[in-house]
């Protein structure tokens, strides 16, 4: 997204406003290289025998459905004279999921007027056909762990068996998004396993890998698109650190942050955000989830972290020493540092 031009601001209604900070997408590097891969399966796979396939996993709130949402909107669908285009087809699967619910919803994304009748086999070829009517390029199943939820051998083992038949009956690229243990699934089915050998992970931002600079290019990244007209500064170091331990470099809670503080700033009449916003939203959208956290826009216990940066690299580069004698240790995030 281009910088907003600031000089116009002032001329916009607050709820165009609202609207522009509710729309913040920042595209940084790790996302540019998961959206290329996905957009290499959906150009690509029609010039082999076997599509190419691929699995995003990551916790909750580092972005992974805004990623796809992100890139369905460059390949809308639409209507000709025949009927209706739908380049992408993407469904968030239902909890608790099955097969049939799956490929009911499907049916439904697609129009059909039957969507919920039949066996899973024979919905299943309604499914093949109706795709090839549409047009479908590419298929982004959101939400995959829901299967695992279920938490049955015999259900991974069905949908592990489905999604291999629709790959090959369908022969249209798959993207599948969900939690770190949705690759369970792939154990039941090692002809599954290997059409999605093609596996990203979207973890949260780390200071320690590069002393927050990752981090901070992606801070003022967000406030190059933000509808204020004065500079808020977010990317110093300073309100970064704030930032990153509000958050522990999880995109979800700073674009909370960021959202809501830009809410009450220009509610407020202000031009920036200031720490008596940040601390509020911080209040609001952030501390049920982190309760053992003071709030880093009302105390300056942040900057116990930056005094802890080297020491944090140093644990870094001993754990890679020693990690083929030694079980891995858990990585340390802000929290684990400013708490001791």
């Amino acid at each position: 997204m281009i910088p907003i031009d600031k000089k116009h601001l002032l001329k916009m209604t607050l709820s165009e406003r609202l609207y522009l900070a509710n729309n913040i997408y920042v595209i940084y590097p790790r996302i540019k290289e998961i959206l290329s891969a996905i957009d290499y399966c959906h150009r690509f796979s029609n010039l082999k025998d076997e599509p190419d396939c691929l699995f995003l996993q990551g916790e909750t709130g580092t972005g992974k459905t805004t990623i796809f949402r992100s890139y369905i909107q460059e390949s809308p669908r639409y209507e000709t004279a025949t009927g209706t285009v739908v380049p992408i087809l993407s469904v968030t699967i239902p909890s608790p999921a099955t097969v049939k619910s799956v490929v009911t919803k499907l049916l439904w994304e697609l129009g059909d007027p039957a969507y919920d009748k039949g066996t899973v086999g024979s919905q299943t070829i309604r499914l093949i056909g109706l795709m090839k009517d549409c047009g479908v390029e590419l298929i982004f199943l959101d939400e995959f762990q829901h299967f695992i939820d279920r938490d049955s051998a015999k259900v991974l083992k069905t949908v592990s068996d489905w999604l291999k038949n629709l790959i090959l009956d369908a022969k249209v690229p798959i993207i599948l998004i969900g939690l770190p243990e949705s690759n369970a699934v792939f154990n039941f089915n090692s002809q599954l396993s290997r059409r999605f050998t093609n596996r990203y992970t979207l973890s949260p931002f780390e200071w320690k890998a590069d002393s927050g600079k990752e981090f901070r290019t992606f801070i003022h990244a967000v406030e190059s698109q933000l509808p204020l007209s004065d500079e808020s500064c977010l990317a110093s170091e300073e309100m970064s650190l704030r930032f990153y331990y509000a958050s522990d470099g999880v995109v979800a809670y700073v674009m909370k942050l960021i959202r809501y503080g830009t809410y009450l700033a220009l509610s407020q009449g202000l031009e920036k955000l200031d720490l008596n916003v940040l601390a509020t939203a911080f209040d609001k959208y952030v501390k049920a989830d982190k309760l053992h956290k003071h709030n880093p826009f009302l105390t300056d216990e942040y900057l116990l972290y930056e005094k802890q940066v080297s020491s944090l690299q140093e644990f870094s580069t001993v754990e890679a020493t020693n990690r083929r004698i030694k079980p891995k240790t858990r990585s340390i995030k802000a929290s684990d540092i400013l708490h001791k």
